[in-house]
């Protein structure tokens, strides 16, 4: 059963109950289904078919959901877009996946009309707030459609949506998901997570990736919650949204849980209503894992997930949530580790973290030569290294490309930000490889403290070399205001070697 099918059975089983409320308007799962309908039929007025590529350049809106649900019904592929993109990166993601169309509003317009001409693939612009030159207004196109059901026939291996990886080692790749890819991790997340129609869950993830779309848009629609959707986050937003709204579920990333705790008068809203909070798309340090279950009188669940695989791991709801460790498989999903020649090392060994499961991709769209080398035998190399320990928890200690090696020893990252983050003066940090003529590679910290704290350079190494092999100590510490992070909170390391090897010019 397809994504829109899943959708529709729900609309059917709860009609009348409002699926979403987005600033003053509340939309009824049976009216997310008709309009959706719309959507599918007016896309095939416009000449998009199952297979064909449709962009979605937008905020987080009623709009967005909308065609989303069209897409799926249409059969057509749902191409996300960061609206923090500029032109050349938009460029790449639309010419590289031959999108038929863009849905785009009116601050992001002028960005896909310098483009345009550039993408002869690109047929329809589609204008969610106004009416201008070549474009196609998004409510007007509704008003003209059937909304009756395309029975569009849906396979489980035809392809649903595609989101673009962060592209930090070069130009973006199409993670491109199947139906069943997608329904089988929203089926896992619900079952481990006890997600039910009761559930009151405050959303404000952008809904350009695979966090805001698949592990939270989709399995709230898929098992019948109530969201209270936001443009962006804003954290005294969020306390007093959870405090007034008895809001019970809330999903977010460790830099909007810092935000969270930074809130002037923090101890003054109530958060009991809450069952649970989730934590993803970037590590959660032991140390905020321990401030928020001090603060939040709950234990964050983190888990983790791919855009090639919605999510692989997660801490369990009931048993125990181990901070450092992004917990056990979810259903379906299997995971082994390897050395470099892929053969599985034993327990608590690090190597390659390669997955299986009925949520693991095919490959990458449009890269069938690279698609080889990231496949061994049926398993997805995902770039991680890691391990597993006896109770089968998975620990994450980094990306391949982000071990550091130095005289010939593999140093991983994380453990030494762990160290660091464990001072008190320390709010964040990160870890990279930097050239040494001697080693190779030397460690390099770049360290944020808290606000008003100080600390020098070698009080950082010389607490690192007391918790540490002195191999492992930074050879370097820069002190900086913030870290370079992308919009879901990954700190951006290849810009921290580059700010090192501009230094060094």
């Amino acid at each position: 059963m397809g994504i829109a099918a899943l959708l529709k059975k729900k609309a059917g089983a709860l009609p009348d109950k409002v699926a979403i409320e987005f600033e003053d308007k509340k939309v009824t799962y049976k009216e997310i289904d008709l309009i959706g309908n719309k959507v599918a039929n007016a896309f095939k007025s416009l000449g998009i078919i199952k297979g064909d590529r449709v962009a979605q350049f937008i905020p987080n809106c009623l709009e967005l959901v909308y065609s989303m649900v069209g897409n799926f019904k249409n059969g057509s592929i749902v191409i996300p877009m960061n609206i923090n993109f500029k032109e050349d990166e938009i460029h790449h993601i639309l010419s590289d996946s031959g999108v038929k169309a863009v849905i785009v509003d009116k601050a992001r317009l002028p960005i896909v009309n310098k483009i345009k001409d550039k993408l002869p693939d690109l047929k329809n612009i589609i204008l969610i707030d106004g009416n201008e030159k070549e474009t196609i207004n998004f409510h007007e196109l509704m008003k003209k459609a059937s909304g009756k059901d395309p029975n569009v026939m849906i396979k489980d291996d035809d392809y649903s949506i595609t989101f673009y990886t962060s592209g930090t080692t070069g130009k973006p790749k199409g993670a491109a998901l199947s139906q069943l890819n997608v329904t089988s991790g929203v089926k896992a997340l619900v079952q481990a997570w006890k997600l039910t129609k009761d559930d009151v869950f405050l959303l404000t993830l952008p809904l350009y990736h695979i966090h805001g779309i698949g592990v939270a848009l989709l399995t709230s629609l898929y098992v019948g919650n109530f969201i209270i959707l936001k443009k962006k986050f804003n954290a005294e937003e969020a306390l007093e949204t959870i405090t007034k709204r008895k809001i019970t579920l809330f999903m977010g990333v460790p830099t909007m849980y810092f935000k969270l705790l930074e809130v002037e008068g923090f101890e003054k809203y109530d958060l009991s209503s809450m069952r649970l909070f989730v934590s993803g798309s970037a590590p959660l340090s032991k140390d905020l894992f321990n401030k928020l279950r001090k603060e939040l009188k709950s234990e964050i669940l983190e888990r983790a997930g791919m855009s090639e695989s919605m999510m692989n791991f997660s801490n369990p709801y009931h048993g125990d949530r181990v901070p450092g460790s992004v917990g056990p498989c979810l259903p379906g999903v299997k995971v082994k580790i390897t050395d470099k020649e892929w053969n599985e090392v034993p327990v608590n060994k690090e190597g390659e973290i390669l997955i299986k499961g009925p949520n693991v991709f095919h490959g990458y769209w449009n890269k069938p030569d690279y698609n080889k080398q990231v496949f061994k035998d049926g398993w997805f190399v995902t770039g991680d290294v890691g391990k597993v320990d006896e109770r089968g928890y998975v620990y994450l200690i980094g990306r391949s490309k982000d071990v550091i090696i130095s005289g010939g020893i593999n140093i991983y990252p994380r453990e030494i930000e762990e160290v660091i983050e464990s001072m008190p003066h320390v709010k964040e940090c990160a870890v990279v490889g930097v050239p040494d003529k001697e080693f190779g590679e030397s460690v390099k910290a770049y360290v944020v403290l808290n606000s008003g704290k100080k600390i020098k350079d070698d009080g950082v190494i010389a607490f690192c070399k007391e918790k540490l092999a002195s191999f492992k100590k930074p050879k370097y510490v820069d002190f900086l205001d913030k870290l370079p992070k992308n919009t879901m909170g990954k700190i951006q390391k290849n810009m921290l070697r580059e700010m090192h090897k501009n230094n060094k010019k």
